[in-house]
């Protein structure tokens, strides 16, 4: 007959199958940490790509748009001037001359600028910046 197996010697096997296990799960989670960063990562850099050619898009529109207005701006200036438009008298009121040439056009320049400013956004001031302003701006009085 055999004899059963001694407890004092199993112990220590399951406590190192215990240990080996415990770090195979640990392994296992960071690798699945790492596998959910790395998407993450990729889904962001997709994103970024797709902002930059919409801005890009969004860009040249904008800009195409300012661009012909300021040249409707000089054509309709020198048509008035000069009294025609290609070969043909013209001639417009002077109110509708100076609102085309001030309201329309601070419009699609301030339209230009907004677009400027959300293409080149500004960092935000940070709160320790703004009390070092403060406390030097009360030294000062």
């Amino acid at each position: 007959m055999t004899k059963p197996p001694n407890p004092e010697f199993l112990t220590p096997l399951s406590a190192i199958q215990a240990r080996v296990e415990g770090g195979l799960e640990t392994e296992r989670r960071q690798r699945a940490d790492e596998d959910y960063l790395r998407q993450r990562q990729a889904l962001t850099l997709r994103e970024v790509r797709a902002q930059q050619r919409w801005r890009g898009w969004a860009g040249f529109a904008v800009f195409a748009l300012a661009t012909a207005w300021l040249i409707a701006d000089v054509v309709l200036t020198l048509a008035v001037g000069w009294g025609t438009l290609g070969g043909r008298p013209f001639w417009l009121e002077p109110g509708v001359i100076i609102a085309f040439l001030t309201t329309s056009t601070a419009t699609v320049i301030g339209l230009f600028l907004v677009f400027l400013r959300w293409l080149y956004p500004q960092e935000p001031v940070r709160e320790s910046e703004v009390v070092v302003t403060q406390s030097r701006e009360s030294r000062g009085r």
